[in-house]
């Protein structure tokens, strides 16, 4: 009997190897970005123990995948995320998600952290967004079952962006890599030791 080594670098199940059609688009120690050319979507699969800087490596990675496409659904895996820094989620709510509608995201399936703690936080950064729609869930089945259903919302391709967005999303994009270049350069200076003369 032969063993099987999955292809994509990520902890995800046989069975949702098998559904999905994976491609790798982005890759980092804590975040995937897939695309799943049978039910057109992102799939995004975290991991580890993620400060708001990884947080925000992380929403870059998966912002530069906006550039090269439209999708207008993500399938958000966080069931290996250990621990979220506190103050990740209002990041996300104020600087990160607001802007997935521009990119053309309608629907959002959040598959949850087992710990109690960082599913509050997801919770609270997605509570009170206007736009995409966004559903929160313990398991893979039942957000993937979800997103699938919203498949028939648009049976049409997913049209690309106009240029007027597509310019304003590149904008934002790169607002966002500043943002965490300037965060990791302050993070550095707070960090080292001071030179005394």
């Amino acid at each position: 009997m032969a063993s099987f080594a999955p292809l994509c670098p990520i902890h995800i199940t046989i069975i949702q190897f098998i559904i999905m059609k994976l491609q790798l688009l982005r890759y980092s120690l804590h975040v995937s970005v897939y695309y799943d050319s049978s039910n057109e979507w992102l799939f995004v699969d975290w991991r580890g123990d993620l400060s708001l800087s990884q947080v925000q490596a992380g929403c870059l990675t998966i912002a530069q995948c906006f550039l090269e496409r439209s999708y207008s659904r993500i399938l958000n895996n966080n069931s290996d995320v250990t621990s979220m820094s506190a103050n990740a989620p209002g990041w996300l709510a104020e600087q990160y998600l607001p802007h997935l509608g521009l990119a053309g995201i309608e629907y959002l399936a959040w598959v949850c952290a087992p710990s109690m703690l960082v599913k509050h936080l997801t919770t609270e950064a997605v509570r009170q967004l206007p736009a995409p729609t966004v559903n929160i869930f313990d398991d893979m089945a039942d957000a993937y079952s979800w997103l699938q259903h919203t498949r028939f919302a648009h049976l049409d391709a997913v049209a690309p962006l106009d240029a007027e967005r597509q310019a304003e999303l590149a904008s934002r994009v790169a607002e966002l890599s500043e943002g965490l270049r300037r965060y990791r350069k302050v993070a550095r200076l707070s960090v080292s030791p001071q030179r005394q003369h």
